[in-house]
């Protein structure tokens, strides 16, 4: 058993939140006629704007909360989007020590999900989602032995091992037949590093999220952490999106691939594109977002007590991204107004990062920032005074951020299909520099932006001295 650790197309996503769409393409819209160049500029100027003067959060109060208790089971669920133990580019952060070295991003219109050595560079297996290749998937989740769950937009959720040690010799032949790489896709029955797929009957499923489970500095093995992942409560007759209801947070066991509990959270509304990404803090409880208009909803589910929370987002917000950072705190980023806000849940304190919108994903660096991906920029956002800067651009339009076990940024482009020269790259970049280490080019229209290397949950697992 292994103990080393971390070893599509656009989604026409229309509806009710065309608006937020409409602003990220705007901000987009500069991608560039020269013939969309991999190349990028590294800044430390702050012209995405500052939390108000001097960089000081803006903070807001009037935010609303609901509260509703309880979960049930129900194995028949219906409904339908690191850390470091060696010294990176952006300074290193002890974490659990686990050695995360892979990435995982999922190619929507393919219906598969790309393991991408992250010091390689090399793809090291492609794997179809769900068994009929149409799953759409889009967000993926790492949990701290490097294994990867995957959520399909169109229904079910699904988790391959990072090492063939882990896999399972399932017609016993005595030799695991498993990917090698991006032209070696196997069929449904032959692939033996799929751990499980457990099927939700269902239109619209994207929040996916491990827990660490009993993991803690150098123990990666988590072979107690289960997976959150998020539903609507009623199907739609349009895949990727739910019918008028609310939604349902289901915790299936990470080893098993079988539901624990599922918890109906009927006062958010899962209408549309319902939970739109999820995210986990250290105690193992889940928050999620709706993709908003300014405005919009956050959810959170207790995973001692069950109990279900609804919050208010503040109106300048439109949410897009989410993520916890290493003091539990929950941020958005928004696709229209601000840039990104910060929850905090132990006030109740909004505080919101100043400029203009059109934000995707968003991760913690190891250098004391988030890093928030926002049109064909990528914003280092501090931590504690909100203030924006350094700033690094491409003449693609971003979605997925994520680092590395190396301190490494990773920036996922979205290939849009209108625009001919538009690329499907996963760059490497170092933040000390912004300037690129590397990029890889065999992704087939990517679109993930939620924890896909697992150091998102690494850094709340094991956070920094102090």
């Amino acid at each position: 058993m292994r103990r080393r650790g971390w070893g599509g197309n656009w989604n026409k996503e229309v509806g009710a939140s065309a608006l937020g769409w409409v602003a990220a393409m705007l901000v987009t819209g500069a991608c560039g006629d020269d013939g969309g160049s991999i190349w990028q500029t590294g800044s430390d100027t702050t012209d995405a704007g500052q939390a108000e003067a001097g960089g000081t959060a803006a903070t807001s109060n009037d935010a609303t909360t609901s509260a509703s208790a309880g979960g049930t089971t129900d194995p028949d669920e219906t409904g339908s989007d690191l850390k470091l133990d060696v010294g990176g580019p952006g300074g290193a952060i002890d974490g659990c020590g686990c050695d995360l070295s892979y990435i995982w991003i999922a190619n929507s219109s393919e219906g598969t999900v790309s393991k991408i050595n992250t010091k390689t560079l090399v793809e090291e297996g492609r794997y179809l989602t769900r068994e009929d290749g149409m799953g759409n998937p889009s967000r993926t989740s790492v949990n701290l032995a490097g294994d990867v769950a995957v959520a399909n937009r169109h229904g079910g959720l699904v988790k391959f091992f990072a090492e063939a040690e882990d896999c399972v010799d399932r017609n016993g032949d005595g030799v695991i037949q498993t990917s090698s790489g991006a032209n070696d896709v196997l069929s449904w029955d032959v692939e033996e590093c799929r751990a499980w797929f457990l099927d939700f009957p269902t239109t619209n499923q994207r929040p996916v999220a491990w827990t660490s489970g009993a993991v803690g500095p150098d123990a990666c093995d988590a072979f107690d952490a289960n997976v959150w992942t998020v539903t609507s409560a009623v199907p739609s007759l349009f895949p990727g999106q739910g019918g008028a209801g609310g939604v349902i947070a289901t915790l299936v066991d990470g080893v098993a691939g079988a539901i624990i509990e599922s918890v109906p959270v009927p006062d958010f509304p899962g209408g549309g594109f319902g939970a739109y990404g999820g995210a986990v803090d250290a105690a193992g409880n889940l928050w999620f977002t709706s993709l908003g208009i300014p405005g919009g909803t956050l959810g959170r589910v207790d995973a001692a007590t069950l109990d279900s929370q609804v919050i208010t987002v503040p109106q300048g917000i439109a949410p897009y991204g989410i993520t916890v950072d290493h003091v539990g705190r929950v941020w958005l980023s928004s696709n229209l107004g601000s840039i990104a806000a910060r929850y905090d849940p132990a006030t109740g304190v909004w505080a919101t990062v100043e400029g203009f919108g059109g934000g995707a994903g968003l991760a913690e660096g190891p250098d004391g920032r988030m890093w928030i991906s926002a049109g064909n920029r990528v914003l280092g956002v501090d931590l504690e005074t909100l203030m924006v800067g350094p700033m690094w651009t491409t003449d693609e339009s971003l979605k997925g951020i994520g680092f590395d076990v190396d301190g490494y940024l990773w920036a996922v482009t979205w290939k849009d299909p209108d625009v001919a020269t538009s690329q499907a790259i996963a760059y490497k970049i170092d933040t000390s520099t912004m300037m690129v280490e590397d990029f890889y080019l065999g992704l087939t229209d990517p679109y993930t932006y939620s924890d896909m290397t697992g150091y998102a949950l690494d850094t709340v697992t094991c956070p920094p001295a102090g």
